[in-house]
């Protein structure tokens, strides 16, 4: 553990003149092999006679010495001031937003889904996520779209969040008017799944546990559906449970709904939009729906938090859910404050060298 933590503290700014010091080796090695075969074939001892322990050939070890010293100086060494801590593990964060028309509603103010862009943004903002944790993006309606691959591109993964928005007009669009989350959670997973078998580079990749991997789901959790679409959301879940994947819901809206109409403000009868339209909406109101997002956290043994202000932020939420997730390392982190080393090297370079002179 010292050693280890010696080689941590201890850098290089010009390293490859280290490289001299393997020939120094190789040269202190041909000393004492001359120094062996001197001793092997020196005469026997006679009266009056004097072996120096040593000889002549000490000078040899000392150039060597002062040629490791000097190697070491120029490479520049100097020494990083830090302490052993606690370092926190990346975690892969996939987020998943609802972008159905239940999510255009305004009944905090703000629509729902641009509180749901807003508090996503906030990983990266709040700094929750930081450099090497990666992000995915997926925005769902009727079907579900992945917007951003698993990435530590944290550029990319803002620049897609900020186009999540409804579409300009509602002609011929199916997307917004279902909340398949079933669909939502099978493309999750699928779409981790080939790229963690991609990035392996094996073809019997097979999925397993990870724990640095959650799932972060943004809705009003106005989205139970068909029979049919509340099997495959079983279905996806056990596939989340397989994996390890933790889902964290963050409803947002207001628990005493509005008309679904109301997202037909702002869009134009007749261009925008197809009259009849206006009359499947009559009378279907749209509420946050904490059931289904309990029904989520308890499937994969996450935790919810619910939006019906405004005012509120779910960054706490967040950070910790996100902090649930990193492992745990235990390494030397440096300080910025360095301290050189390279005139140590040379002073004993020269005074070994000035000894050696003046006892040869």
């Amino acid at each position: 553990m010292q050693l280890s933590l010696l080689r941590n503290a201890v850098e290089f700014e010009n390293p490859e003149f280290l490289m001299a010091i393997p020939i120094s080796l190789v040269l202190l090695a041909v000393g004492f092999a001359v120094f062996a075969l001197r001793v092997m074939l020196r005469p026997a001892r006679t009266h009056g006679s004097t072996y120096p322990l040593i000889g002549p050939i000490k000078f040899w070890f000392v150039a060597v010495l002062v040629l490791v010293a000097v190697a070491a100086a120029a490479a520049r060494p100097y020494w990083v001031f830090g302490g052993r801590t606690f370092k926190r593990g990346d975690v892969d964060v996939a987020i998943v937003i609802d972008g159905s028309a239940s999510m255009w509603v305004t009944d905090l103010g703000p629509s729902r889904l641009d509180l749901a862009v807003r508090e996503a943004l906030n990983l990266y903002t709040e700094e929750i996520l930081t450099p090497g944790d990666r992000t995915a993006l997926f925005v769902f309606g009727t079907t579900a779209v992945r917007k951003a691959h698993m990435s530590s591109d944290a550029d990319r993964f803002i620049e897609q969040l900020g186009r999540v928005a409804p579409p300009s007009t509602l002609s011929g669009d199916a997307f917004p008017w279902d909340s398949d989350i079933a669909s939502a959670f099978e493309h999750v997973y699928q779409s981790t799944d080939n790229q963690d078998r991609f990035e392996s580079g094996d073809e019997e990749w097979v999925p397993e546990q990870r724990s640095d991997r959650l799932v972060i789901l943004f809705t009003d959790g106005d989205f139970f559906g068909t029979r049919e679409q509340m099997s495959r959301l079983d279905a996806a879940l056990s596939e989340f449970q397989r994996r390890g994947m933790t889902v964290y819901p963050v409803g947002i809206g207001s628990r005493t709904g509005t008309n679904l109409d109301d997202v037909l403000r702002d869009y134009v009868r007749g261009i925008d939009y197809d009259e009849s339209l206006e009359a499947d909406l009559e009378g279907i109101r749209t509420r946050l729906n904490t059931d289904g997002l309990g029904m989520v956290e308890q499937r994969t043994g996450g935790r919810s938090f619910v939006m019906e202000s405004y005012g509120v932020s779910s960054a706490p939420f967040l950070r910790n859910a996100v902090a649930s997730h990193r492992g745990i390392t235990f390494q030397l982190l440096p300080a910025e404050d360095k301290q050189e080393m390279w005139q140590w090297m040379l002073a004993f370079a020269v005074v070994l060298f000035v000894v050696a002179v003046l006892f040869y």
